[in-house]
């Protein structure tokens, strides 16, 4: 007897293959692994917004501390310059692994090449973005 799998899809159950179902299960335990993380570290979300487009009434004035804000943007900029200053290959993994939230298998696996090669050459990269930062 085949184990059947099901999904609520609008309020209705749907049957989907094993395969579907464990992707969809993966991609919600990493959404909510994810929600974990940015209200662990205070993240601002866009839905905290007002109409328009303040957080006023959303974010104590009292916490915020303006020399910490200034310094975290002056370092967001020399983040996105010395990213700028990579090659587009370095520019790629960078986008994958930190914003595409893509893992080193998977980079490997598209690049045809063994995830420990990955590593190294992802360890080379940051490597070079320090180089790139350090006097900042």
């Amino acid at each position: 007897m085949d184990k059947k799998y099901y999904l609520f899809v609008n309020g209705k159950k749907i049957e989907v293959s094993e395969e579907i179902y464990k992707v969809y299960w993966q991609e919600k335990n990493h959404e909510n692994y994810l929600k974990q993380i940015d209200k662990k570290n205070h993240l601002l979300l866009f839905s905290s917004l007002d109409q328009d487009g303040h957080f006023e009434g959303n974010v104590a004035d009292d916490k915020c501390d303006l020399n910490k804000v200034i310094q975290t943007q002056i370092m967001i900029e020399a983040v996105r310059d010395a990213v700028s200053k990579l090659t587009d290959e370095e520019k790629e993994i960078i986008q994958s692994l930190y914003y595409n939230d893509e893992t080193l298998r998977m980079i490997a696996k598209d690049k045809k090449i063994s995830h420990p090669a990955m590593i190294k050459r992802r360890d080379k990269i940051l490597s070079k973005l320090k180089d790139l930062l350090k006097d900042h």
